[in-house]
C-alpha cells in the first residue's frame, strides 16, 4: 500500500469511528416525523421544527441507501444509524423494515437522496463515481427551536 493511500484509509477509520458519536439518539422535543421509503418517498419534502426527530423507514422488499449532499455534524441535535464517508458525507444503508433518524438544530433546508443501489466510489481513478438513479428529498427546518 501506497504512503498516500495508507492515509487515506486511515482518515476514513478515523472518520467512520468520530461520525456523530457524540450525539443521543432521539429528539429532545420528543416531536417524531416520519419518512416512509417503499417505491417512492412518503412524504418527500418534509416541513419541520429545530430539534423535531426526523425517522426514514424502509418499507421496502431491498436495502435502500440514503445520502447527504454535506457535512452535517454541526447541524445535528440526534442521530440514529448514520455513518461518514471520507468524514465529508453522511450516508445510510436502510434494511427492509429498519429506520435511521436524525434532528436538526437550526433552520435551514437540507436536501438528500434515497437510492435502490449504493454510490461506487473508485473505478480507474480513485475520484470517479458511479452514481445510481435517486429519489430526491427535503427536510425544511423552520421557526424558532423548541423547548423540551
Amino acid at each position: 500500500m501506497t504512503q498516500s493511500r495508507s492515509w487515506e484509509a486511515l482518515l476514513v477509520v478515523l472518520g467512520l469511528l468520530v461520525g456523530c458519536s457524540g450525539l443521543p439518539e432521539t429528539s429532545r422535543t420528543g416531536t417524531v416525523h416520519e419518512v416512509i421509503i417503499s417505491d417512492t418517498l412518503h412524504p418527500r419534502d418534509l416541513e419541520v421544527r429545530p430539534g423535531d426527530e426526523v425517522r426514514w423507514t424502509n418499507r421496502g422488499s431491498a436495502p435502500v441507501w440514503m445520502y447527504f449532499e454535506n457535512d452535517l455534524p454541526n447541524e445535528l441535535t440526534c442521530e440514529r444509524g448514520f455513518s461518514y464517508y471520507y468524514a465529508t458525507e453522511e450516508f445510510a444503508k436502510i434494511e427492509p423494515g429498519q429506520s435511521v433518524s436524525l434532528c436538526f438544530g437550526r433552520p435551514e433546508t437540507v436536501g438528500y437522496s434515497i437510492q435502490w443501489q449504493p454510490t461506487v466510489h473508485g473505478g480507474p481513478r480513485l475520484a470517479d463515481l458511479n452514481i445510481p438513479d435517486a429519489t430526491l428529498g427535503a427536510i425544511i427546518v423552520t421557526g424558532p427551536q423548541r423547548t423540551p
